[in-house]
């Protein structure tokens, strides 16, 4: 296969040479078209832990996306997945009845903590969100969630990976802590921030996060909170604000922490 063979490189040849140049994700299925790979999408209730799957069979491919979650960015992200594990020519691990290729779960789109899971993450991303038009959208723009939501919008991506995205080039510091209850399951924070992030197993008490959560109701703004309940290393010049909104119905919540 042609062009270069880094992920993001590989993303950004793949917009170029076939002229993408809106919202990626609208073109998926003409790029797995081109490389003569057959898409399925299908409701795979039975089969919670599996998000997609590359199958080899002989010099065919497929696609298997599940569409159980029901969030058109997740399914759309999948998609980009298993398009980065064949355009990047990852040797199939799953072999069974004469067909191989990849069974990917939640987790690997998530954390990917395997070197063809992290890879196939990293093309997805420069795939769905390439910088030369992701990241002038959020030039002089708080990271809050009216740009989260607005620029998931735009790429058709979700929430998460948008946030993500966000992190990876802002030059402010910022950490987004996930949870589930008061578990926390995910934290991310931009470069000017990472020196600052503290491990968290709960959301600690005190914080107007731990409060949102306990009633169940979104901040409606940044709030300033004690900086040294949710980071290290900070003396009395920095101030630290923190804003949380959740899915109730699913008990989960995210937190943006903004450091000044």
């Amino acid at each position: 296969m042609g062009g270069p063979s880094s992920p993001v490189a590989k993303a950004n040849w793949i917009l170029e040479t076939m002229g993408i140049k809106d919202a990626p994700a609208t073109h998926l299925d003409e790029i797995a078209k081109s490389q003569g790979v057959r898409v399925g999408k299908e409701n795979l209730p039975d089969d919670p832990n599996l998000s997609g799957a590359l199958l080899f069979q002989g010099n065919r491919r497929a696609i298997l996306i599940n569409t159980l979650f029901g969030n058109q960015g997740r399914v759309n992200f999948t998609f980009a997945h298993e398009q980065g594990h064949h355009y990047l020519g990852h040797t199939p691990t799953l072999i069974s009845d004469g067909i191989s290729g990849f069974r990917c779960t939640p987790e690997d789109m998530e954390k990917g903590n395997r070197t063809k899971e992290i890879e196939a993450n990293q093309f997805a991303v420069s795939l769905l969100m390439p910088e030369n038009q992701f990241r002038p959208l959020m030039a002089g723009a708080i990271l809050d969630y009216t740009l989260i939501n607005g620029l998931a919008r735009q790429f058709y991506v979700s929430k998460h990976a948008c946030c993500n995205r966000l992190l990876e080039f802002t030059r402010d510091a910022y950490i987004v802590i996930r949870s589930k209850g008061f578990e926390v399951t995910e934290q991310r924070a931009s470069l000017a921030a990472k020196r600052h992030l503290l491990p968290l197993n709960q959301i600690p008490q005190g914080t107007a996060a731990y409060g949102a959560i306990a009633s169940k109701n979104n901040q409606l703004d940044f709030t300033e909170c004690d900086p040294n309940k949710w980071l290290s290393g900070i003396n009395s010049a920095f101030h630290l604000y923190e804003c949380t909104r959740g899915d109730w119905t699913h008990g989960v919540a995210m937190t943006i922490l903004k450091l000044l």
